[in-house]
């Protein structure tokens, strides 16, 4: 009965109060969220960028004609790869290699957003027929990956599915492959797609989708998103040049070779100049030459102070917030206990003692509780939430809650009781 009339009193009230006191302790839930987040990264990925300089590594043949006729050689080809292959291995830099290059993919599945052209200007074509293979295909997002990008960046995906680096054999027709987040209502873990690399037929296996939202930085993107990509791994162990595969790793490898090359800021680029003029030495390919890519470490630092900024706008904000909510808070249960003021009074004036009016006003306060819990639980159903948090913010959500209600209603209730309910007299 006491239930009824509080609601019946009250009901609007406790309405708007839990649902102003849910959206608050909600925002709180994404700033804890948001401050765990960036500080994982101030702590290690932006930290650590921040101390490197990076630098883009390139080949000089950039005439059509040049290029070729370098390819047609074997013996330039193993330059080439040696070339890479004493740069991959280097303990003393850090060389990540990526390319974005379409695949030719037959009886393609996904949508017209995983086409080439998609965001670019460029004409977006669809299906077409090949005219070497005279099948038909669609240029599908491919982005290229060293086994040591992909640890730089961090990589994860969904069912921690990691390539085989040292089994990838480019010799072989089939690759892993991984494939971006937003391809898993189009493909799925363990089908095989087939396809053209480099103008070389493969049948590549889906192993695993990328985690939603990954980005790396590409070519003065400081956030590539791979959500739309097919991820393809480069070899660790390159296959010899011969004259049946000269004309696919011809390619490859030049694609390969075009990667980023990260040290250490007090080391600087003259000690990096000499590290690859010893391994031009050793391998005998000289065609190759340093992009310097400051923006890199400036991205870097200008991302660690926005963080930081925003960290402390948000922390004024949230402090605003506060200051406002307990006032209207206030003000709501002020209202709330006018509402109920009559029962305490008839109560008080009954004989009732001190503790039974308290016990009365916890039993009214218990059902904004009990809707802040509903309205939690709703929230963690409907939306992805890490549970840790999420639940530290439900248990100090209805602990402020009630502490806050309990804490005015008997405030207010100790004023009523000292002035013996003179409005009632």
């Amino acid at each position: 009965m006491e239930l009824f009339y509080n609601l019946k009193k009250n009901s609007f009230l406790i309405l708007i109060k839990t649902t102003i006191l849910a959206v608050f302790f909600f925002l709180i839930y994404l700033f804890l969220l948001f401050a765990v987040t960036m500080n994982v990264e101030l702590s290690s990925n932006l930290n650590e960028a921040s101390n490197k300089e990076l630098f883009a590594l390139t080949d000089t043949l950039t005439e059509p004609d040049a290029f070729y006729n370098f390819r047609q050689s074997k013996e330039s080809l193993t330059t080439v790869k040696s070339f890479y292959e004493k740069l991959n291995t280097n303990e003393t830099i850090n060389f990540i290699s990526s390319f974005d290059q379409p695949l030719q993919i037959e009886d393609f599945k996904g949508k017209i957003e995983f086409n080439e052209a998609y965001g670019t200007d460029m004409e977006i074509i669809g299906n077409y027929i090949d005219p070497m293979t005279k099948k038909e295909v669609f240029d599908a997002k491919c982005f290229q990956v060293s086994k040591k990008f992909f640890d730089h960046y961090k990589l994860e995906t969904e069912n921690d599915a990691l390539f085989p680096w040292d089994d990838i054999n480019i010799d072989n027709h089939t690759l892993p492959i991984l494939l971006g987040s937003n391809y898993k209502n189009s493909y799925s873990v363990g089908e095989t797609i087939k396809g053209s690399f480099y103008l070389k037929p493969f049948d590549f296996k889906i192993i695993g989708f990328l985690k939603e939202n990954t980005s790396v930085f590409y070519k003065n993107d400081l956030n590539k998103y791979l959500d739309d990509y097919i991820i393809i791994p480069y070899p660790e162990k390159l296959s010899n040049v011969s004259d049946e595969n000269k004309e696919f790793v011809g390619i490859l490898y030049f694609a390969m070779l075009n990667g980023d090359v990260i040290i250490n800021q007090n080391k600087g680029l003259d000690y990096l100049t000499k590290q690859l003029s010893n391994i031009a030495k050793e391998t005998g390919f000289y065609d190759y030459t340093l992009l310097g890519v400051p923006t890199f470490t400036l991205q870097y630092n200008r991302m660690y102070e926005l963080i930081h900024y925003n960290k402390t706008l948000l922390i004024s904000i949230l402090l605003c917030l506060t200051i406002c909510l307990l006032a209207i808070v206030h003000f709501l249960t002020y209202r709330m206990y006018l509402h109920r003021r009559i029962r305490y009074y008839l109560s008080y004036a009954n004989g009732d003692s001190i503790k039974q009016l308290n016990t009365l006003i916890v039993l009214d306060v218990t059902v904004g509780n009990v809707l802040l819990l509903v309205i939690f639980v709703i929230f963690y159903f409907l939306f992805p939430i890490q549970v840790s948090l999420f639940f530290l913010n439900i248990v100090a959500g209805i602990i402020l809650f009630s502490m806050l209600d309990i804490g005015l209603m008997k405030h207010f209730l100790n004023k009523d009781i000292r002035s013996s309910f003179n409005d009632f007299y």
